[in-house]
């Protein structure tokens, strides 16, 4: 069995042995994004078309994740269906430590090789009974959508990380976390239309290579702004959001993509 046909077996047993959160007045077939303002690197909350829940990375701070996270789910919700980890620097996996005891989840999927502080949040997540699983690169379909984890070796770091893609019938994401511009432009390099998007949520700060710019094409940016990260002006020609004017920052899917939504 090839990985994404592993992957997606996986994550469907999962689901079926934990239960899925579907909140039916909710479930209206199109893909939500919503940027979580967490005042640190990049975090953003998915909703498929069917209601299931997920997690993008979760910013340095578990009390700012928890926040964000009690701002845009509903009350009585307590189970996230599907964590995903694009690195294993601290922004991206610290606040992923404010999760137990407070939200239960499905499954982590993460490309392996995060840091200490990541492995002990993972055990953690699995003590309460998630499942880790590990891309390996791929692809996988869950909730109607189809995700993509385009690996890369980080040229400041020399971390495995990965540039996340989502798209469905309503909508197409590309999530950068924390991928620097020379790492943007070698991602063009090696998958080229791969990162067409209607939605790009750009580094903390929005700095964004304009290659990959013409690369993806996107419609809309949405910036994470990051405590002591200089913010980068915004490129001309592109409808911009940022997370320290606008709070957290909520996109639907439609006939002509992801657009901002009320």
């Amino acid at each position: 069995m090839n990985v994404r046909a592993l992957l997606t077996a996986a994550l469907a047993g999962a689901l079926a042995a934990g239960g899925v959160w579907l909140v039916a007045s909710r479930s209206d077939g199109r893909l939500h994004v919503t940027v979580l303002n967490t005042g640190s690197s990049p975090a953003a909350l998915i909703r498929t078309g069917d209601g299931s829940t997920i997690l993008v990375d979760g910013g340095s701070s578990p009390t700012q994740l928890l926040a964000a996270l009690g701002r845009v789910l509903p009350a009585a919700t307590a189970h996230v269906d599907i964590v995903v980890v694009t690195g294993g620097e601290q922004a991206a996996v610290k606040g992923l430590g404010g999760l137990p005891g407070h939200y239960t989840v499905g499954t982590v999927v993460t490309l392996g090789a995060l840091n200490p502080g990541g492995n002990n949040i993972l055990a953690a997540l699995e003590n309460e009974g998630a499942n880790v699983l590990e891309t390996a690169g791929g692809a996988w379909s869950f909730g109607g959508a189809t995700w993509r984890c385009l690996g890369f070796i980080a040229l400041a770091t020399g971390r495995q990380m990965c540039a996340l893609t989502v798209d469905d019938s309503t909508g197409r994401l590309l999530f950068l976390g924390d991928t620097g511009t020379a790492d943007q432009e070698n991602l063009c390099a090696v998958y080229g239309s791969t990162l067409t998007a209607d939605l790009l949520v750009t580094p903390p700060g929005g700095a964004v290579s304009p290659l990959l710019l013409a690369t993806a094409h996107p419609l809309e940016l949405a910036v994470p702004i990051a405590q002591g990260v200089p913010a980068a002006p915004a490129p001309e020609g592109y409808p911009t959001d940022r997370t320290s004017t606008d709070g957290d920052l909520s996109y639907a899917g439609g006939s002509s993509g992801l657009n901002p939504s009320p």
